[in-house]
């Protein structure tokens, strides 16, 4: 007798795929129910009916709910929007049969938690929405929430101007020889107005994290500057277990927050997507001092997903590349790129700073706490401190389609490919500043009042004297 295996539960992959096909071609609502009687045949339980129901439901980005019917009349609206907090969910009646809890472990904030039935819960307060537990879990049963649903009702209707901001951490994971040109020629048949590289405004961001370093790093024993450039969850880790350190975060926004504020600083009326590997930036887009630089967020996994299901093969697609960034904006996508990019720029911009920088990176939390832990206790004779949550830098995003190592291969050849070295030869910076108003004032210093200096900060209780 042949045992029966057990239904996959991990059934995410196919799920965004009936989603993302049934919303490009128009008929999501009027197909809602066949998607799920499709992927609950093969299942018998309700409980696991009921989990199918909901794997959907947080494809199209609505909450989770106890029941098996797909949409409701109240999850309409709630279907045209980014969607709220939290970006990762748990389905507790999903875990009952679990025996090796390992999301727990993979959370590196501890912010997964059991009650005494076994069923986990997610403190909001602690929660980075990294995605590392999604990965971790057997059962499917924790997922973020997807935005493509409106997005592909967006592109489709074509009401606005939609801008696609890549993050450089794309560069081979459509295909290894798919250039940049080619992705590109993909986002525009895909519907979007045009699209941007996140590196351009990493370009903008590094100039200022060099004049920042220029202005708060006077004392070369006590004194440094804590990176805040590309990630989130570093972030969080410091707010909420090195709060003390919090006064030297780097007073600068994303190069995703950038690319959109600059963009509808010049057109108030576009809309911007990031699309990236990291689903953190799902739960940054939304925080308060932030929130309507990005109008949606998708990850490279679901980006190809749409891109399937639109019958579009980026390899197939002209090379029409629109290449802006310098080669100190590309490395971003990788562990240590954004040191080397304000070291670069500040020995172009302040020679006699340069002199005097000393940077240091981290990669993975647990290297990342390490670290934090010897700033706290004086062990570290750094100045300039780089944080990535993920291993490998951006590369290692939970939503990557390619492993970390090919990522940074990639990266680092893409960077090369770059006919300026550093964001002070990038012509393209000084374009945009001078669309911003700043033609006649050279290269600003980008502190202080100006509306350059506004467009790119964030609002941090940054204390000069880090006491």
């Amino acid at each position: 007798m042949v045992n029966k295996m057990p239904p996959d539960l991990n059934i995410r992959p196919r799920i965004l795929y009936q989603v993302a096909k049934a919303a490009w071609e128009g008929q999501l609502f009027e197909r809602k129910e066949e998607i799920c009687r499709l992927l609950q045949s093969e299942f018998e339980d309700k409980a696991t009916r009921r989990l199918v129901a909901n794997q959907i439901r947080i494809a199209m980005g609505l909450e989770p709910n106890n029941s098996e019917e797909v949409i409701n009349e109240y999850d309409e609206e709630a279907l045209m929007g980014m969607g709220s907090e939290p970006v990762v969910i748990a389905n507790p009646e999903a875990c009952k049969d679990c025996k090796n809890p390992t999301c727990e472990t993979a959370c590196p904030l501890g912010a997964i938690a059991r009650d005494e039935l076994g069923r986990p819960s997610i403190d909001k307060n602690k929660c980075a929405n990294d995605g590392y537990c999604i990965n971790a879990c057997e059962f499917g049963a924790l997922a973020e929430k997807s935005q493509f649903v409106p997005l592909i009702k967006m592109l489709r209707q074509n009401t606005h101007k939609v801008y696609a901001s890549v993050a450089p951490a794309f560069a081979g994971q459509f295909g290894a020889n798919v250039t940049a040109g080619q992705l590109r020629s993909s986002l525009l048949k895909l519907g979007f107005y045009e699209v941007v590289e996140t590196a351009l405004y990493a370009d903008l961001i590094t100039i200022k994290e060099a004049f920042e370093y220029d202005e708060h790093v006077k004392d070369d024993e006590h004194d440094f500057l804590i990176t805040s450039c590309c990630c989130p969850i570093w972030i969080k880790l410091i707010e909420n277990k090195f709060p003390d350190l919090a006064g030297h975060i780097s007073p600068s926004v994303s190069p995703m927050i950038a690319s959109g504020r600059v963009i509808k600083e010049l057109e108030p009326d576009a809309k911007v997507v990031f699309i990236g590997p990291c689903v953190a930036k799902k739960s940054e887009a939304q925080l308060p001092d932030l929130k309507g630089a990005i109008d949606f967020v998708l990850t490279f996994q679901e980006l190809s997903t749409i891109f399937e299901a639109a019958n579009i093969n980026p390899a197939d697609e002209p090379d029409e590349e629109n290449a802006v960034a310098s080669w100190g904006g590309r490395v971003y996508g990788r562990t240590g790129g954004v040191s080397a990019a304000v070291g670069t720029t500040l020995e172009k911009l302040i020679p006699r700073r340069a002199e005097k920088f000393v940077p240091v990176k981290a990669d993975g939390i647990p290297d990342c706490t390490k670290l934090l832990d010897d700033i706290r206790t004086g062990k570290l004779a750094a100045n300039f401190i780089e944080g990535m949550a993920c291993k490998g830098g951006c590369v290692g995003g939970p939503g990557r389609i390619i492993p970390p190592e090919q990522g940074t291969v990639h990266v680092n050849n893409y960077g090369n490919s770059s006919h300026a070295h550093t964001p002070v030869e990038n012509p393209q910076v000084y374009s945009i500043l001078a669309k911003l108003g700043h033609y006649h004032e050279g290269m600003p210093a980008m502190t202080g009042t100006s509306k350059i200096a506004a467009i790119l900060a964030r609002k941090l209780n940054f204390n000069t004297k880090h006491q």
